[in-house]
């Protein structure tokens, strides 16, 4: 799986090169002045170039039908005749066409099934949120937030303190970033800055720790945390 899944990687890296070769005009002229003396070769680059990219533009919507239709059975017609969930879904498609690559796919499929598929139709101006969140933010940052969640629930479920009150899960940053920092080639300040920046997400949030208790709530939610430290916890809203 793992290899399949960096081959993958690999020929998207070959695409975003010809998008990067076929929208430079730098480029274009200079291919052009050079290929567009030999006639059939330059028509031969052009035709492959727009047939990579077309290929690659197909393969994305579909893996973003499948992300939707991977559970089919709890798929009404209702749910999909509504104005507003076609609308969005071509708002959906327009975003995931300037995507460099395809790893974001699923996210997006997720934002469709969760806001319109999976009981809960979601609000005009959420879904715009979520939206523009999605195509703002890397696949790195998005997975970095996936993998603290998944740390936080295993950890909350061996210690079994998990509390709710405002967020999803336990504030596990010091023990997550210890081990994740160096999987991630990274230093601890390093992922320390990424997920500051994440904050503005909405997805995050930062919790100090001072001799009285927490700053934002005064209840020592998070013992892990030295006096005078900082952590973040995953919100409802992820």
């Amino acid at each position: 799986m793992y290899e399949d899944f960096e081959q993958i990687k690999s020929s998207l890296q070959s695409v975003n090169e010809l998008i990067d070769i076929k929208g430079n005009p730098v480029v274009t002229a200079g291919v052009a002045g050079v290929v567009g003396k030999i006639p059939v070769i330059g028509d031969l680059v052009n035709a492959s170039i727009d047939k990579t990219l077309e290929d690659f533009q197909q393969n994305k919507e579909q893996e973003l039908i499948d992300v939707i239709l991977s559970d089919s059975a709890t798929i009404t017609r209702e749910m999909v005749n509504d104005v507003e969930f076609l609308i969005n879904y071509a708002r959906v498609v327009e975003a995931i066409k300037r995507l460099a690559s395809n790893d974001k796919v699923v996210f997006f499929g997720n934002l469709i099934r969760n806001g319109y598929l999976s009981g809960n139709h979601i609000g005009v101006n959420e879904f715009d949120e979520y939206l523009n969140i999605l195509s703002t933010m890397s696949y790195r940052e998005i997975q970095y937030l996936v993998d603290y969640k998944k740390f936080c629930e295993q950890s909350a479920a061996k210690s079994k303190s998990l509390k709710t009150r405002g967020h999803t899960y336990n504030n596990k940053w010091y023990s997550f970033s210890k081990e994740y920092a160096k999987t991630q080639g990274l230093t601890i300040p390093e992922l320390y800055s990424i997920f500051i920046r994440l904050k503005q997400t909405g997805f995050l949030e930062e919790e100090y720790e001072t001799e009285s208790g927490d700053v934002d709530e005064d209840d020592n939610t998070f013992p892990e945390l030295s006096v005078e430290g900082s952590g973040f916890f995953i919100t409802k809203s992820f």
